[in-house]
């Protein structure tokens, strides 16, 4: 087991520590309050959540999906989501993912900040650059989005920033640990081309996620003029991609997937019918193998 795999048992033995969380709840009980939703927690921080911020903290869901343009809130959405989730209950776990340790470390600064301004009731027990614990013994960790980091836990919520770039290894070692613990996922990205877990999981309907698109045109703190601008500096590729969360073919892909479908079709006959076995009958080596020649 790994050193930042150590903590996954939760404390039990801190009676003092669990009569303060008690107290805290029976307080709020008594008053008629309940722990702050994440909704109430960006209000109380001075923030007033967009429409689909609001639907999407308010909403029922097991897993869903952000394809969001950048800077359009999915950032703070998903840390009003795991500060909710750490203050809901004792003893929960929410993990930040990222391709890189740079990027879930300042994922867990937004969560930082956003609780420093929302000032819940629940005080801050300790805290370093990849971790949060309150003193209801919840905690909220960061790791790099790798398969051998993020083995060995039990989360009540996880998410997964930049998420068409978490390998599909690591998305995949998420997955049994939201099992047992009935927790949810948060995938919020911009796009990275037509592959990878995050493309398939918006794409296939098959499969039950709540999607939710952002574009540049729908955030109010972005005006034409800026995309219009952003456009022309940066190129049409790259802003449908930024600012349009369109799945496009990468740059350094060789053929386009719209040809590569278009040479598909179900239509013609395979090459070999059934029962290939009788296909398959020579065993003639291609080439002599006599050690003497």
């Amino acid at each position: 087991m790994s050193p930042s795999q150590t903590e996954t048992t939760p404390s039990t033995s801190s009676k003092p520590l669990r009569r303060a969380v008690d107290a805290v709840r029976s307080k709020a009980s008594s008053e008629g309050q309940e722990m702050p939703g994440a909704v109430t927690l960006m209000e109380r921080a001075g923030l007033a959540p967009d429409p689909w911020q609001q639907a999407l903290l308010t909403s029922d869901w097991e897993r869903a999906l952000l394809n969001c343009a950048r800077q359009s809130g999915k950032t703070t959405a998903s840390a009003a989501l795991a500060l909710e989730a750490a203050l809901e209950a004792t003893d929960n776990l929410v993990l930040i993912l990222a391709p890189a340790r740079r990027q879930s470390k300042e994922f867990l600064r937004s969560v930082r900040s956003l609780y420093r301004d929302a000032a819940p009731d629940v005080g801050l027990d300790k805290q370093s650059e990849l971790r949060l614990r309150l003193e209801n013994e919840s905690r909220i960790i960061a790791l790099p989005g790798k398969e051998g980091t993020v083995r060995g836990y039990t989360a009540d919520l996880v998410i997964a920033d930049e998420a068409a770039r978490v390998p599909d290894s690591a998305y995949v070692a998420t997955r049994p640990m939201l099992a047992v613990s009935g927790g949810r996922f948060v995938g919020l990205s911009t796009p990275a081309g037509q592959r990878g877990w995050f493309y398939t999981a918006w794409s296939d309907p098959s499969q039950d996620w709540e999607r939710v698109e952002v574009t540049g045109h729908d955030c109010p703190r972005m005006t034409e003029d800026f995309l219009e601008q952003e456009r022309q500096e940066m190129g049409d590729w790259q802003f449908r991609n930024e600012y349009l969360c369109e799945f496009q073919d990468t740059t350094d892909q060789l053929f386009a997937t719209d040809d590569i479908e278009a040479a598909l079709t179900a239509d013609t006959d395979p090459l070999f019918a059934e029962g290939t076995a009788e296909h398959l009958t020579d065993t003639e080596p291609l080439f002599d193998t006599d050690s003497d020649r």
